[in-house]
């Protein structure tokens, strides 16, 4: 090789090994600007959502969401308050409402569903097969005792239930009647739900069918024995009270494929547990007044409430129940307002849900009433509404119509003279139960057991309650909830 063609080897060779470095000083700085971006990006995020005003409350899901929590010695070493701060952190990012907007038409884009198809979110739940063996012999040990000490004075039927019958209107009845526990009443079917060729995907304890949302249930006969345990502790402290226990199903004990009957507990069986472990407290039969109205309107699709007919029928069986007088729904104007989603796209995201908005209906009573409210502790007195004005509330949080936030007690005095003077326990299934007692009794206090804070008995003892109503779902019956009821009496 000549020198020439060495040398311009050389020169080629020397431009090469520049060109790399100064690619590779090049990416450096991308990397390091890059890095930098990123960086300043995640702090202005992480300050954005430290400093920004957190949301409160999810209109999409209908509830309060959750508070920075409170520092002890205790929480901090057991790492509740550190996990306090995650769940708080989480869930209640600015903009929560958007985001889950977002990701439901995230989700939409990927392949359509036909019109039988069934998308369950979620874990799902499944019945603790043991526990309802035991809660069985339980309950038979239960009934042998009940009977042994009934068969001493009266000669009972050891497979019976006594159950004090339900007052009348002139006055407390102290007839009892028998009720044979294993007695089931048919049930309406609904022949479309046979389908065993309805098809679904597993993806939050949630089941979509026909842009219908139903909670899959889970079920505890335990916790159902506690339940009645709790309310019964109400009528060994209040004797001369009526006492009732209303225990209201949800939309899957009418609506859930027959193809999925297996991921779910029976709510009728627990409902009927639980009635079997009340004493001198009367049940109310909401799943029976319910059942031959399946083809009404009796729950939201898109919301995990019921609908503001269900209610009626369910304290139309409650008046029954009670002896009380009841109105008829002609007596009540009827309100209708489209376009709702509600509580359950909130839960789920399901684009099913979003994009096919239902009908809100609810009724607004006729009968004369007055409305006070109070905070939890009982004081700041002043005048409230039982039906909200509609227009003053976001879309998806319809339901609040009735009664508003559960964190207030209401005193509701009516034009009825019969001396019966209610108080209802209850969850956010109460709320829309109200307006239809306003014309069976004198006065109706409405107290919530998850936002109460001074003793009940007390409480209903400077009421001079006559009657005691503890309404709530069975979620809230054999869930979490029903812990609260024997917190209320204790505190």
């Amino acid at each position: 090789m000549s020198d020439q063609a060495s040398n311009e080897a050389e020169r080629r060779e020397m431009l090469r090994k520049k060109r790399e470095q100064r690619i590779q000083r090049n990416q450096e700085r991308i990397s390091v600007i890059g890095i930098v971006l990123t960086a300043a990006v995640m702090l202005c995020a992480g300050a954005c959502f430290i400093l920004i005003d957190r949301p409160e409350m999810s209109q999409t899901e209908n509830r309060m969401l959750a508070t920075f929590p409170d520092l002890s010695l205790s929480s901090l070493f057991s790492g509740e308050f550190t996990a306090g701060i995650d769940t708080w952190y989480t869930d209640t990012i600015p903009g929560r409402e958007a985001f889950k907007d977002y990701v439901a038409k995230v989700r939409g884009m990927f392949g359509s569903s036909s019109e039988d198809s069934v998308k369950l979110h979620g874990k799902i739940p499944t019945p603790n097969k043991q526990e309802e063996t035991e809660s069985e012999e339980s309950l038979a040990e239960l009934n042998n005792s009940d009977a042994t000490e009934a068969d001493k004075d009266k000669g009972t039927d050891k497979n019976k239930e006594s159950v004090t019958a339900a007052p009348t209107s002139e006055g407390t009845a102290e007839t009892t009647v028998s009720v044979t526990t294993a007695a089931k009443k048919q049930r309406k079917k609904n022949k479309a739900l046979e389908d065993p060729n309805i098809n679904g995907e597993i993806s939050n304890n949630i089941l979509v069918y026909k842009n219908r949302g139903i909670m899959l249930y889970g079920g505890s006969f335990s916790n159902g024995e506690k339940y009645a345990e709790y309310v019964n502790a109400y009528k060994e402290d209040l004797p001369d009270v009526n006492v009732y226990s209303m225990v209201c199903p949800t939309p899957v004990s009418f609506y859930l494929p027959t193809k999925y009957s297996d991921m779910t507990a029976s709510e009728s069986d627990n409902i009927d547990h639980i009635n079997n472990f009340l004493k001198d407290v009367t049940p109310v039969d909401v799943l029976s007044a319910l059942d031959p109205h399946t083809d009404e309107k009796i729950y939201q699709n898109t919301d995990h409430h019921w609908s503001h007919l269900g209610a009626y029928y369910a304290a139309e069986e409650f008046a029954k129940t009670a002896g009380v007088p009841f109105a008829d729904i002609s007596k009540y104007d009827k309100e209708t307002r489209q376009g709702y989603v509600g509580t359950l796209y909130g839960f789920t995201g399901d684009s099913d849900l979003k994009d096919n908005p239902e009908e809100f209906t609810y009724y607004i009573p006729k009968a004369n009433y007055t409305t006070e409210v109070y905070n939890s502790y009982m004081e700041d007195q002043g005048q409230g509404s039982l039906v909200l004005d509609i227009d003053n509330i976001e879309t998806g949080s319809w339901y609040c119509v009735f009664i508003g936030t559960d964190d207030t007690v209401l005193d509701i005095k009516t034009d009825v003279k019969n001396g019966r003077k209610l108080a209802v326990v209850k969850d956010s299934y109460g709320n829309a139960l109200i307006p239809w007692l306003t014309s069976s009794f004198e006065e109706i206090y409405v107290v919530d057991m998850r936002y109460f804070d001074v003793n009940a008995v007390e409480q209903f003892k400077k009421w001079r309650i006559t009657d005691l109503l503890f309404t709530m779902n069975t979620f809230s019956a054999t869930g979490d909830n029903f812990e609260n009821i024997e917190i209320l009496r204790t505190q």
